[in-house]
């Protein structure tokens, strides 16, 4: 007898499982893989060793969205998420970085950040219109979110 007949159907099944997760995509079905390597920015500059910068993004109250986590990628690896009403702070080194928002398949536009040692720099981010504007999430993902530096009060 040979040994897959040996074997019950539960072993088989789990067998065969193992071999289709070893080759299934790391990303969850209908999520693009965010590598864009000709599109990025080298991060960092020649600042001084340990010095640092602030990043402080800001998430708007809006009742699209309100229960879904926006996804931080900064250089496209995602660092974060960001939820309603929040405020997420980020201290990365000083340097030129390029920041974007994710929820499934929309995105926001991507921003390039300019971080100066010792600083901190304030964005703040949504979704971009209500319900009438809910074609985007379709016709236009990437801008279905809103992603721009705060206002200097």
């Amino acid at each position: 007898m040979a040994e897959e007949e040996r074997r019950s159907v539960w072993d088989r099944m789990r067998r065969g499982m193992a071999d289709h997760n070893a080759k299934a995509p790391r990303t969850p079905l209908g999520m693009p893989e965010v590598v864009d390597d000709d599109d990025a920015t080298d991060a960092g500059t020649d600042a001084p060793e340990g010095a640092t910068a602030e990043l402080v993004l800001e998430r708007i109250h809006h009742y699209r969205d309100t229960i879904r986590s926006y996804q931080v990628l900064i250089e496209n690896q995602r660092v974060g998420q960001i939820r309603d009403d929040q405020t997420e702070h980020f201290v990365l080194r000083p340097g030129s970085y390029t920041l974007r928002l994710q929820l499934l398949w929309i995105f926001s536009p991507r921003v390039v950040v300019e971080l100066p040692a010792d600083t901190e720099t304030r964005l703040i981010c949504g979704p971009n219109g209500g319900i009438l504007q809910a074609w985007r999430l379709f016709f236009a993902p990437t801008t279905a979110i809103f992603l721009r530096f705060a206002e200097e009060t």
